[in-house]
């Protein structure tokens, strides 16, 4: 415990002033200076008592933070025994050897879980521990454990925080996640290059693989069956933080995905859509015409560009160096049709026209 402070005794003797008599003067001088040391030692003492109070009120602060990290460590230990007395007093097997009826108490492991059964069930099989389930609840347990995530490609398990350590690290996703599966990861790799592998599922809605482009950026990811689709358990959006923020210029180096569209300023939504019509074989003597169906609202198609793509050249509609490169399109409300009128179009025979289309959702 703290020591009290010590008192400054004996007090230095009065220092002589103006008025003090001249036959006194030396004495009461010499007896001052002589007690000052002592008194130096007393402060000097008062100040080191202070310093080590100091110092045992510090390590009874972090005696107090460290015993409250016990209390919670030990609360965590009593909570996860706790569970593992509940599931073991009631384990019945894994669910996928188990058949008929089921009753209340009841644990049953499935896909590396332990859960635990909330209502009765005449045939076992008929429900699939899941979370989410009516039937089933799991059996909480520590979240994560930590695993590492070299250079090359590691394969995510449930449950595992993959710490990146290079700009190489590669996280690959399972190609048959289960329904809740969780997957987190970290960029502990100094770059901003690793990169989890969606592995034919989409992360976020989006169909191309996730880059951990944030220095110590978190992710944690878990899969829902109904969409096919890794989410961001936080819930926000499809990509990494952009560097700089959106609100701002970006360069982007990577393909983006605008499937609801692109707004320019006015108001409008559009979507751009890119139909391939192959162009008749021969049109000599004759028009001919080929046609390709656009499956669009005719009265949402707000622009068109039309371009055919021939062996040495490209060019648009009503144009060419020479006669048989010629040909005029146009959209009507079932299709795109690539016109070749009669002797003017030979060169585009059997080339592909490609009409880009512009048009509100």
């Amino acid at each position: 415990m703290p020591t009290p402070v010590p008192p400054i005794d004996p007090q230095l003797p009065p220092f002589p002033g103006p008025n003090t008599p001249e036959s006194a003067y030396d004495d009461m001088a010499f007896d001052w200076g002589t007690a000052v040391p002592g008194h130096g030692n007393r402060i000097a003492a008062i100040g080191q008592n202070v310093y080590d109070n100091a110092v045992e009120a510090l390590q009874s602060a972090e005696d107090a933070a460290d015993s409250a990290q016990d209390a919670a460590d030990q609360l965590a230990l009593v909570q996860t025994a706790a569970n593992g007395a509940f599931a073991a007093a009631n384990y019945k097997g894994d669910w996928a050897g188990l058949t008929g009826a089921l009753a209340v108490p009841a644990t049953v492991t499935h896909l590396g879980r332990l859960w635990y059964l909330k209502s009765n069930l005449a045939n076992v099989a008929s429900q699939t521990p899941a979370l989410g389930s009516t039937y089933w609840g799991e059996v909480s347990r520590n979240d994560f454990t930590v695993l590492p995530c070299p250079a090359g490609t590691t394969i995510a398990a449930d449950r595992g925080m993959y710490r990146m350590s290079s700009g190489s690290s590669v996280l690959q996703l399972p190609a048959s996640p289960f329904h809740g599966m969780v997957v987190a990861a970290v960029n502990m790799s100094g770059t901003l290059t690793p990169v989890i592998q969606r592995n034919g599922k989409t992360i976020c809605g989006d169909a191309e693989d996730y880059v951990m482009n944030v220095l110590n950026w978190q992710i944690m990811l878990q899969f829902d069956s109904a969409t096919n689709d890794w989410v961001r358990i936080s819930g926000v959006t499809a990509y990494t933080a952009a560097n700089p923020a959106i609100a701002s210029a970006n360069n982007w180096t990577a393909a983006q995905n605008f499937n609801a569209g692109a707004s320019f300023g006015d108001g409008k939504v559009l979507l751009r859509k890119t139909i391939t019509v192959i162009a008749p074989v021969s049109n000599a003597g004759s028009s001919i015409i080929s046609a390709s169906n656009h499956g669009l609202n005719y009265s949402k198609i707000r622009g068109v560009s039309v371009l055919a793509v021939g062996a040495t050249f490209s060019t648009p509609p009503e144009y060419g160096a020479g006669t048989n490169i010629r040909f005029s399109a146009y959209i009507d409300a079932a299709a795109c049709v690539v016109v070749l009128s009669a002797n003017q179009g030979q060169d585009l025979s059997n080339r592909p026209v490609y009409f880009t289309i512009e048009y509100e959702p």
